[in-house]
């Protein structure tokens, strides 16, 4: 076959899985708080554009009405004011707690990507500076927040594994820095990148192949007033078939397939 017939016949039947869509802007006027409703306060911008959280006080979430799975969300974050260095981040999959009474705020189902300022010591466990990517799933009561979101104890048969970890004491989030974050959730993968500040137009904080669920986008701050969420926006990025290569991957394969084709022509020449 005509290798150049063969690229253009490849570019075609792959578009659909190399093409972007098109990012949408998300209103913020349509989530919603869970968790123990005095755990925090989400004070939405009229518009929709962003959110405020302004209490200091134990796990608190804002989250999206609708499921997000096989979705690139992208926004910024800025912790605005205030003197503390504790935990801002993001929760996928996010089914519980269900709603924001404290009664119901044990139950913990989520994926759960954490970043904290400093390294601090409380109530007998260590948080460290840098970003963890942890998966809650079961009874988590208050009384147990500094063993497991405070300090990320990992271990068989209790409800909270750490997927992935880099702490060090340079990654920590700045004051007054606003961060661009673009998150790719899919059902078997999630990566995270974050630019601005120390990690410059862009850095990839973790890559994790697993099994990640179905549920809820949202934010999430622990110990942590002052932070802003702003500029959100979603497109769908559902994975290539099976046997389809990434899209980097696909146009080193056609790059090649030209050169052979070229090589291939001067010889017949």
């Amino acid at each position: 076959m005509n290798t150049t017939r063969l690229v253009i016949g490849l570019l075609i039947g792959l578009t659909p899985y190399v093409t972007s869509a098109v990012p949408m802007p998300i209103d913020l006027n349509t989530w919603s708080e869970r968790g123990n409703a005095g755990n925090g306060t989400w004070t939405v911008a009229t518009d929709g554009s962003s959110v405020f959280q302004s209490i200091n006080g134990n796990p608190t979430f804002f989250v999206s009405p609708g499921n997000y799975l096989n979705t690139t969300v992208r926004g910024q974050i800025t912790v605005e004011g205030g003197g503390d260095d504790d935990y801002i981040g993001f929760v996928l999959g996010f089914s519980a707690p269900a709603g924001n009474a404290a009664s119901g705020e044990d139950e913990q189902d989520f994926v759960l990507f954490d970043w904290k300022a400093a390294n601090q010591a409380f109530g007998g466990f260590t948080a460290r500076e840098g970003f963890a990517l942890s998966r809650a799933n079961g009874t988590i009561a208050p009384a147990d927040y500094e063993r497991y979101f405070w300090g990320h104890t990992d271990a068989d048969g209790i409800p909270f594994d750490v997927l992935a970890s880099d702490f060090d004491t340079t990654l920590g989030w700045v004051r007054g820095v606003t961060y661009d974050f673009e998150i790719l959730y899919q059902a078997n993968r999630f990566r995270v990148d974050i630019a601005g500040g120390a990690f410059g137009s862009g850095t990839t904080i973790f890559d994790v192949s697993g099994t990640f669920p179905d549920g809820r986008f949202g934010f999430y701050n622990y110990s942590q007033a002052g932070v802003r969420y702003a500029g959100l926006t979603e497109e769908d990025s559902p994975p290539p078939p099976i046997g389809v290569p990434e899209p980097g991957t696909l146009v080193l394969m056609l790059i090649g397939l030209l050169s052979v084709g070229g090589s291939l022509r001067q010889r017949r020449s």
